[in-house]
């Protein structure tokens, strides 16, 4: 019987050990770092994603100030740099302030009572 409960026990410990590493994997693949190593090794298995991924990794070596700045403009037209002039960004965060003028209807003046004479 301690023989079978031992057994089980190694058994145990030995499943947690490989659960154990199972989760460092994991952990370890799913971070930014891991995902983006990840989809490149997938990339360059393929022959032609090997050949595009290579190019593109001696084009910045090479030229890494242009890369960025093509980078940088391909940002700002994915982006979608749409600036508003003041009174447009007024009118339409508060388009009842920039309506069309209605006319004014002066104020009625308070009544006055008449004072008792005696």
């Amino acid at each position: 019987m301690t023989s079978d409960a031992d057994a089980l026990e190694r058994e145990i410990e030995a499943s947690r050990g490989r659960l154990d590493r199972t989760l460092d994997k994991l952990t370890q693949r799913l971070t930014p770092t891991g995902i983006v190593e990840d989809m490149l090794g997938s990339v360059r298995r393929d022959a032609t994603g090997a050949g595009l991924y290579d190019g593109a990794l001696e084009a910045v070596r090479r030229n890494p100030v242009p890369v960025l700045i093509m980078c940088l403009g391909a940002v700002m037209l994915l982006k979608g740099n749409r600036t508003l002039g003041p009174a447009t960004y007024r009118a339409v965060r508060d388009p009842d302030r920039f309506t069309s003028p209605t006319p004014t209807i002066a104020p009625i003046p308070p009544a006055t009572v008449p004072k008792d004479s005696r």
